[in-house]
């Protein structure tokens, strides 16, 4: 039952990761056609896309090197995928590898949820509210500003 929190909460922190990365997209579109926003804001964007990749990375290991072939630690999803296919058709008690592998992949998570917390909700919001004030266009994940003029 705690893997199968630990996954959701997991899967969930990968589709918030995911969305933001696509909010980011749509940001540095918004920016280059505000002429109002300054190089500052452009700059933060850029800073945060790197943090949000370097959680990516943590959360779903490093693809670049995976793919040559190269030795890459253990993910925090990857742990915790392991651990519930190994008790998915069990009908015994976790293994020890298991507890192991869900204490690890928790004290792990814990961090990067809080990273990936303050990135999305006071960063990236704070990057959203600027470009609204620079009068930017509207992007996706947010709702825009308006008052009657």
């Amino acid at each position: 039952m705690k893997a199968g929190r630990l996954n959701r909460a997991v899967l969930g922190a990968n589709r918030s990761l995911s969305e933001a990365l696509t909010r980011i997209n749509h940001l540095k579109k918004g920016i280059d056609e505000t002429p109002g926003a300054s190089p500052e804001l452009a700059a933060r964007v850029r800073r945060l896309e790197s943090d949000l990749k370097d959680v990516q990375i943590l959360l779903t290991g490093d693809r670049t090197i995976s793919r040559r072939n190269e030795p890459t630690p253990p993910s925090i999803t990857g742990r915790v995928q392991r651990i519930i296919q190994a008790q998915w058709d069990s009908t015994s008690a976790p293994t020890t590898t298991s507890r192991d592998g869900y204490r690890y992949a928790a004290q792990a998570f814990a961090p990067v949820l809080a990273d990936l917390t303050r990135l999305i909700e006071t960063d990236l919001a704070g990057v959203e509210r600027d470009l609204e004030s620079a009068g930017g266009p509207w992007t996706p994940g947010r709702v825009p500003r308006w008052k009657m003029e």
